[in-house]
């Protein structure tokens, strides 16, 4: 269910404010004439005059919140605040998805959960990933949508019994009364890192680059996606909402979110790289793999563009991705469609090769059985999937949580979820910045971590203020 104003008037905070408390008391009073209806999921929304959401967002007091933006920033959300949410510390994702879609299916198109799953659900979550858990969706209480140059303030509401027909409104109320609407945007301030530590360092990475290796040529595994993470310490804590902003502003053909569940902790990160979209029984996909530096000038930057498409290694480590998604989608759709060309992918520091995929869905499949079909891809996992976890579960000396797992949001005919790549996990004083390398036959450690460093570009340059 939804309620909107009767006019689409963009209103100051303040008579936005008014507004939407008027049309929660009306929307959960026409909700508690149907109390067979249980779950209901409310949405009440407002026009409010343009703000900029990552701005508003910083401005809150809350210690919960989320950001959520499309590429190229085709729409943002950012929520305080918890309505509902769906969590858990073991993989139970398909009671996961069966709980949202019990509370979305008779609710309006645009109520969202928003969240993400860990890379690999089944491992019991370390003590910095504690927050988050194996999964975790929340449908927030209070959201800034921005669509174009057009700001709504949104309310999110659920009734899952009489009780909280009558509870709910005294919550809005008291929570309407503490957003901020900033006069203006403060710039991004960051503290300086301090000292810098990757796990593993280089000598370990080559050991584990040579193991990889070896077990390839041994028969035993085809591709295998190692990752690093490394902490960068301040002297004091890191704003997540800031090293955000620098990032957003550097990477607009990215998805970007941030997700955190508690004070303190906090993920973000601004992928390239789409899991899948939902629209009804449409479902779209891409294939992002193999990695060169963007050049200094625009012919040395076509140049590697053409050594990427030319390059037998790397259009082998692309090949095992865009088989292995071609497959799971023929496993759930009746039809199926890969691009006939492979594109290079360029982002602010780095390029890959990219291939779309898309399908119309079976009659009956769930956002959780495409999500078990996707995730992980050996984009982000390996060739053969299960071993190539095994390895990574068994070999990589941290849990990686959920980098390179599923972020986005899932509604009640749609979804979408970027691979959380080009992603830290920020802790207090400390920030973990992931990132990761596919090693297959013809690999070299020195040449994956070069690539792992260009990976990392572009937060490094967000955390310096440099773009050098």
């Amino acid at each position: 269910m939804t309620a909107q104003p009767p006019h689409a008037q963009a209103l100051d905070p303040d008579s936005a404010r008014d507004m939407l408390a008027s049309l929660v008391h009306r929307a959960v009073r026409t909700a508690s004439t149907a109390p067979s209806a249980f779950p209901q999921g409310l949405r009440v929304e407002v026009p409010v005059a343009y703000t900029e959401a990552l701005a508003w967002l910083r401005a809150q007091r809350a210690d919960c919140s989320v950001y959520w933006a499309g590429r190229e920033r085709r729409g943002q959300i950012a929520g305080v605040g918890a309505a509902d949410v769906i969590a858990g510390q073991d993989g139970g994702l398909e009671a996961a998805f069966l709980e949202l879609q019990r509370v979305l299916a008779p609710a309006h198109l645009h109520l969202r959960y928003y969240g993400g799953m860990a890379f690999d659900p089944s491992r019991e979550p370390s003590a910095e990933w504690q927050p988050f858990g194996a999964y975790r969706f929340i449908l927030p209480r209070f959201q800034l949508e921005n669509h174009g140059a057009h700001s709504y303030l949104v309310c999110n509401v659920l009734l899952r019994t009489a009780t909280d027909c009558a509870r709910e409104p005294e919550q809005v109320l008291e929570g309407l009364d503490a957003l901020v609407f900033p006069r203006e945007s403060a710039a991004a301030a960051l503290p300086i890192p301090r000292h810098r530590v990757d796990l593993p360092d280089s000598a370990g990475w080559a050991v584990s680059v040579g193991r990889v290796l070896e077990t390839i040529r041994r028969g035993g595994l085809e591709k295998v996606v190692l990752s690093r993470r490394s902490v960068f310490s301040f002297d004091a804590p890191l704003d997540p909402l800031a090293l955000l902003t620098r990032i957003v502003a550097r990477t607009p053909a990215a998805y970007a979110f941030c997700f955190q569940p508690e004070a303190g902790a906090a993920f973000l990160g601004a992928s390239p790289e789409r899991l899948y979209s939902r629209h009804g029984g449409h479902v779209e996909s891409e294939a992002v793999a193999s990695t060169r530096p963007r050049g200094a000038t625009d012919a040395e930057d076509a140049a590697l563009a053409r050594d990427l498409l030319a390059s037998d290694k790397d259009r082998r480590e692309h090949a095992f991705v865009v088989r292995a998604i071609e497959e799971a989608l023929q496993r759930l759709c009746r039809s199926v469609y890969a691009g006939p060309d492979i594109s290079v992918l360029k982002l602010p520091h780095c390029q890959h090769l990219r291939c779309p995929l898309e399908g119309i869905l079976n009659d009956g499949v769930s956002d959780a059985a495409v999500m078990q079909a996707l995730h992980p891809s050996p984009a982000v996992g390996g060739v053969p999937t299960d071993e190539a976890v095994a390895h990574i579960r068994g070999h990589e000396p941290f849990d990686r949580g959920w980098y390179a797992g599923p972020v986005g949001w899932v509604g009640p005919e749609s979804g979408e979820f970027a691979v959380a790549i080009r992603s830290g996990l920020v802790r207090g004083n400390a920030l973990s910045l992931y990132s990761g390398a596919g090693i297959v036959d013809g690999s070299t450690p020195d040449g994956e971590w070069s690539e792992i460093e260009t990976k990392l570009s572009n937060a490094l340059s967000a955390l310096t203020g440099h773009d050098d």
